[in-house]
């Protein structure tokens, strides 16, 4: 019998090798095909905004209807199969309303998962990081595997990864895992109300909002910059396995730096390397240039992931720690990408891809204010400590 540990290892890899498959080679495809950048732009922040509203939708059915795996297994099928209707979709809309119906069901998958994992790791007093580290391995896996198939048979194979990817858990993953803990799906609004009381919730909302957009679109754009730069679509593969490969070492890191400098100063100082790195990537750095220097995505983003969750849940009211991670992600990360994906397509239509990665440092700037208006106000609190 198969190990309820192998289960979720089999569903994180295949989930998320799925969305490394799609994502970061999507915007090579949509140019390939003749779309614009700006109609590139909307499809990807449509695509994160339904992610948005979906994701609650698919909590509640859950709960209505009880049958989690169901939901779960149905939701993958769906995804995979509208994915492959996307390979043969030249026209605009009718793609764009597509891709948005693929989101749709896209959305059940990481709630679902990350629900089921947390109940199956308290039962069996194991560590839910250990389990959902797979989701970023099936990533990295993902780009380097689909990157190099795509040199020879076409990009439109990325639809067709991400249909088999998703049908193998559809499949195979018989994980049963009682949810017990539902309660925050129905109370979001009501935590929203509360929460945004804090103000230090609402300093960390705003300086995610600018400082993980870039992040979320970066995964999008990153293949168009290394083309430009004179990569080749198996380099963008090796530049994924390594930027994601360097984010699951500096999350155990992440830990130490806070017990060394502080939960405040380690946020700032992850957003302040992302900054460096997009104003650097907009000077067009070489791709061997960019591949040396892959542990910079590990200094930023694996660092910044953990610790400003960590922060979040340190400055929110306890009953509502849930509700206050659900909505930093839909906030603060949904609507940031949503904002960069959009900004982005525009972007690259009136000048290049290294004008994006100019506004992604800009954007990266104004977060960092964000995160020292934390800073100080912490300090006015408490004028008599030496570090925060």
């Amino acid at each position: 019998m198969v190990s309820i540990k192998s289960q979720f290892r089999l569903l994180y890899t295949s989930i998320y090798f799925a969305i490394g498959a799609l994502t970061s080679l999507l915007v090579l495809y949509l140019e390939t095909i003749g779309f614009s950048g700006t109609q590139t732009g909307m499809i990807m922040a449509a695509g994160s905004l339904v992610l948005i509203f979906s994701q609650p939708f698919w909590g509640v059915v859950c709960d209505k209807t009880q049958k989690t795996l169901i939901v779960l297994r149905l939701t993958l099928i769906m995804a995979g199969l509208l994915a492959v209707v996307l390979a043969y979709i030249y026209q605009f809309y009718l793609f764009l309303i597509i891709y948005c119906l693929m989101h749709f069901f896209q959305g059940a998958n990481a709630p679902i998962s990350d629900t089921l994992a947390i109940n199956a790791s308290n039962k069996e007093g194991s560590n839910f990081g250990a389990l959902r580290q797979y989701g970023a391995i099936g990533f990295a896996i993902a780009v380097f595997i689909v990157s190099n198939v795509s040199e020879y048979l076409g990009l439109n194979v990325i639809f067709f990864f991400y249909f088999f990817a998703y049908f193998i858990p559809a499949i195979f993953f018989r994980a049963k895992i009682e949810v017990t803990d539902r309660k925050f799906q129905m109370n979001l609004l009501t935590g929203l109300k509360a929460l945004v009381k804090i103000p230090e919730f609402k300093y960390i909302l705003t300086a995610t909002f600018f400082i993980f957009g870039p992040i979320v679109a970066n995964n999008n754009y990153f293949s168009l910059l290394f083309r430009h730069s004179g990569g080749s679509l198996a380099g963008v593969g090796i530049a994924f396995l390594l930027f994601a490969g360097s984010e699951a070492p500096f999350m155990k890191l992440s830990n130490q730096f806070v017990k060394k400098i502080g939960i405040e100063n380690t946020l700032i100082a992850a957003s302040f390397i992302s900054m460096i790195r997009w104003f650097w990537y907009a000077s067009g750095p070489s791709p061997e240039f960019m591949l040396g220097l892959f542990l910079l995505q590990g200094l930023s983003v694996g660092v910044y992931i953990v610790t400003a969750a960590q922060f979040v849940t340190n400055h929110s009211i306890p009953e509502l720690r849930v509700t206050a991670m659900t909505i930093y992600s839909s906030a603060g990360i949904g609507l940031g990408g949503i904002f960069c994906q959009m900004m982005g397509g525009v972007l690259l239509d009136q000048y290049n891809v290294l004008t994006i990665y100019k506004f992604f440092g800009i954007s990266s700037i104004i977060g960092l204010f964000c995160l020292y208006g934390i800073k100080n106000k912490k300090k006015a609190c408490h004028p008599n400590l030496n570090k925060c």
